[in-house]
């Protein structure tokens, strides 16, 4: 059993020296096995070539996944801005953030996080001390996606967990201080890149109209 692990280990460490030893002996790859690219737990033991196309396979399912996913959030992107464009006032504009784009969007929550509290209040966004905003906020229009970090209290009023979220700082001279758009969900939805594009477009779109309602 030692030596077989030892012989094991020396013919790893050969082969990471020689990375290109199959290329000088291609004929050997038809004697070897390969574990099965599927989930098919029959199939173990595949030949070389088997385990190419289905690893190819594999990455072709992933690719038309996620340009599905992509389609599908680009539809509801530019489905979401016509109407957030169309909103006339202020109380509108939240309302929908808070209740219609949720829906589309799939997500637990959308709002505005602001330490400005009669703001917050008035059209019922997140209110947070400046001191926590100031420890999230990066850049004007700089945007994160990631887990979410509980220690904050972002979501404190939320019955549901949030367990990842997309934050966005906002232009600091809107409100005459730091704030967030923030999208949170129960899943891991902003967990990665995807999309990552699209939801900084929005946000641009929002701040956009934002400042616009407030120069009226």
């Amino acid at each position: 059993m030692i030596l077989k692990k030892l012989n094991n280990k020396h013919i790893e460490e050969y082969l990471q020296k020689n990375s290109d030893f199959f290329i000088k002996n291609p004929s050997l790859l038809d004697k070897l096995e390969f574990p099965s690219a599927s989930n098919d737990k029959t199939s173990k033991i595949v030949s070389f070539k088997d385990w190419i196309i289905g690893n190819l396979k594999n990455k072709q399912k992933d690719f038309i996944e996620t340009a599905k996913y992509n389609y599908i959030t680009q539809t509801k992107v530019h489905e979401s801005i016509i109407h957030l464009l169309r909103q006339k006032n202020l109380k509108d504009f939240f309302h929908f953030l808070n209740t219609d784009l949720t829906k589309l969007f799939e997500v637990e929550i959308i709002s505005l996080i602001t330490s400005d509290k009669k703001f917050s209040e008035k059209y019922d966004q997140i209110f947070l001390n400046e001191k926590k905003i100031s420890l999230i906020y990066r850049t004007d229009k700089n945007l994160i996606l990631d887990a979410t970090d509980q220690s904050f209290g972002l979501y404190d009023n939320i019955d549901v967990k949030i367990y990842s979220n997309a934050i966005f700082s906002l232009d600091k001279f809107i409100l005459g201080s730091p704030a967030l758009l923030v999208f949170g969900s129960k899943t891991n939805h902003f967990i990665g890149k995807k999309a990552y594009d699209l939801i900084k477009f929005f946000s641009l779109v929002f701040e956009n109209k934002f400042k616009s309602f407030l120069n009226e």
